[in-house]
């Protein structure tokens, strides 16, 4: 497991080089630059030139890949264009925000997805299994901006009018500690269940299905002849195979906890990873876009290979050469 372990990490370093030139040609190939909309037309042309002359924009392609991938290597992710701030404390200021929405979202979602799609699962056929499915296509079908917008109309804007609509904390408040925590809290409630609940269906369909398929083993069949209890049969033995697929499934989410929810941080005006990759598109701030970018590819493999060594962990017939 070490020597796999290692490998794997050795491979993140040319793989993420190579993600990091596919972004930048991505980037650049939008049309407009961060001045074509920043600025006031009637700014002086020699201004202008200027100011892109200033962050290399005048430069060939080329030269401006290596600019930055030598900036990068040192530590330096260069300074926002929109904000004027360096982009790793830019960064740094919505990681907090973005954390905690996107744990508490997929908190919601397993502590909902894992039980129900187990409980269709063991009773397939019946009302309860219809009842649950019927549910996941619905959740399936209604996007998390929307069910977002949902909330707020019942909840915030109009109807009972108990949760804060928008923001990550009471505006002009000067609350600290406790206080602050449940006020934060408080905020949370609406986009964390916005992005949880629309979760909840994807991972009830995925633990049904494979919880379907390994009841119909035979290892199954022989151990409740041996006469095992059903709750042993199905807790030890099924559930922990059925789980492998979740596992790819959690390790796949890892960027998503992050950044996943830009449109979701955008209606609720959270300031979180989400709403600024939003800004960064709409400004053309390409600074802040290739370090965005850069972190999700890292943050994908990582979650890749975080998922491989969950396989060990639930299935011991797995063993890494």
């Amino acid at each position: 497991m070490a020597g796999f372990v290692v490998r794997r990490l050795a491979q993140l370093l040319p793989m993420l080089l190579g993600a990091s030139l596919l972004i930048f040609a991505v980037i650049r190939l939008a049309p407009g630059d961060p001045y074509s909309g920043l600025i006031d037309p009637r700014m002086d042309p020699v201004k202008v030139a200027e100011l892109r002359q200033r962050h290399c924009l005048d430069c060939p392609l080329p030269q401006q890949y290596w600019r930055w991938l030598s900036n990068a290597l040192r530590g330096d992710l260069g300074t926002s264009i929109r904000f004027r701030v360096p982009v790793a404390e830019l960064i740094g200021d919505r990681l907090g925000p973005s954390l905690a929405l996107g744990v508490t979202a997929e908190s919601i979602a397993l502590l909902a997805g894992i039980p129900f799609g187990i409980l269709a699962a063991v009773r397939r056929g019946t009302w309860v299994d219809t009842a649950v499915t019927a549910v996941a296509l619905g959740g399936l079908a209604i996007p998390a901006f929307f069910f977002g917008l949902l909330l707020l109309r019942w909840l915030s804007l109009g109807g009972l009018q108990i949760l804060p609509s928008a923001g990550f904390t009471t505006p002009g408040t000067q609350l600290t500690g406790l206080p602050l925590i449940l006020d934060a809290a408080r905020h949370l409630i609406l986009p964390a269940t916005a992005l949880g609940v629309t979760s909840i269906a994807g991972l009830m369909s995925h633990v049904r299905a494979a919880l379907l398929e390994v009841l119909q083993q035979d290892y199954l069949r022989t151990a409740r002849a041996k006469g095992l209890p059903e709750r042993v049969v199905l807790y030890k033995h099924a559930l922990r195979n059925a789980l492998i697929p979740v596992v790819t499934l959690l390790g796949l989410n890892l960027p998503g906890i992050l950044g996943g929810a830009i449109i979701t941080e955008s209606i609720f005006l959270w300031p979180g990873i989400g709403r600024l990759t939003y800004t960064a598109l709409l400004e053309r701030d390409y600074p802040v876009l290739m370090a965005l970018n850069l972190m999700f590819a890292g943050l994908t493999l990582l979650g890749s290979l975080l998922a491989d060594i969950g396989y060990a962990a639930v299935d011991p017939r797995v063993r890494f050469e």
